[in-house]
């Protein structure tokens, strides 16, 4: 992995783009964006409005192992908040490993680290079929010397059919600062996104289908590598439609087992061969249950060689006092 930070006065930079990457089973399993899954405890952090009763006391750790050597820990804790709400906690941090650095000349001047983390906390309530949050996130990246920090709001309204299993929601990403730069006077700019998505579970199917649109306040996100020869300035209207859409599917074989779906169009033609393609877009996963244990794992395929694995247990605290 290269890290690059050249000096562009009164320019901004787009900077902490890490915390839109899934880094833990339920999301990832679900082609990693999703607005409407729910009973997660880390699920708030891709949509506040997720947090519900059901998750009190929830914990749950996961790991994830990316191509490159790349490891993230990911951390959760639902509780009981004031005013009848929902606390969740949450911590996610990316260890991209060692790198050999050089000087402007060559020079070999040893080896850093290269780090990044995202601790938020969100709120939320129900009120009548609505269910609404916000997340307050403080994100930090450490390459080498440089340091960047920033604060960040998310809001999410989720509107759940009081019938049928319907759930449709809404959720504004990343609104915030940047309080401390990589660089003097190389402003940061936040990776701000507005969201809507749908899940719906047909009443004699143990499948519930969910879609997700990302990007819809611009078109620059619509590429995951750079593109400074515009290259892709060519793709038509229904490629571009799709690079926004993210669809998923949960199998509800058993109360204790869960199966899971996931595809993703974007990363799909950003990182797939030109000639294989393969599996790349495409994730998958599922959960079981073993006493007061879930267990889950999920796979997101970029590429034809190489899939990134993910691992995660969540249990009650409560319960566990009496394990």
């Amino acid at each position: 992995m290269l890290f690059c930070l050249h000096p562009s006065m009164g320019q901004s930079k787009r900077a902490f783009s890490f915390i839109d990457n899934p880094s833990f089973t339920k999301l990832s399993g679900l082609g990693g964006v999703n607005l409407t899954a729910g009973n997660d405890p880390l699920m708030f952090t891709s949509n506040p409005a997720l947090l519900d009763s059901t998750h009190l006391d929830l914990a749950a750790f996961h790991y994830l192992n990316l191509p490159g050597g790349v490891n993230v820990a990911t951390l959760g804790y639902n509780l009981k908040g004031p005013a009848n709400g929902i606390l969740g906690i949450g911590l996610q941090y990316f260890n991209y490993g060692e790198f050999e650095g050089y000087d402007a000349t060559g020079f070999p001047t040893g080896t850093f680290n290269a780090n990044e983390f995202a601790l938020t906390l969100g709120y939320a309530r129900q009120q009548g079929v609505f269910r609404y949050g916000g997340n307050l996130k403080l994100m930090g990246s450490v390459l080498e010397s440089y340091q960047a920090y920033a604060l960040a709001f998310d809001f999410g309204v989720n509107y759940v059919h009081p019938v049928q299993d319907l759930v449709l929601a809404i959720n504004a990403r990343n609104i915030g600062f940047a309080f401390k730069d990589y660089l003097e006077g190389m402003p940061l700019e936040l990776p701000s996104d507005l969201r809507i998505g749908a899940s719906f579970k047909p009443e004699h199917m143990p499948i519930r289908f969910h879609l997700a649109a990302r990007n819809l306040i611009g078109d620059e996100k619509d590429f995951f590598i750079p593109d400074p020869a515009n290259v892709n300035a060519g793709i038509g209207s229904g490629d571009k439609l799709f690079r926004r859409l993210v669809f998923g599917a949960e199998v509800l074989a058993h109360e204790n087992f869960h199966l899971r779906l996931g595809y993703n169009h974007l990363i799909r033609r950003e990182f797939a061969g030109s000639e294989n393609p393969g599996s790349a877009g495409w994730t998958g996963g599922f959960s079981f249950r073993v006493k007061k244990f879930e267990f889950s794992y999920a796979s997101m395929f970029y590429q034809v060689a190489r899939a990134s694995h993910l691992f995660g247990i969540t249990t009650n605290i409560r319960e566990l006092r009496t394990f």
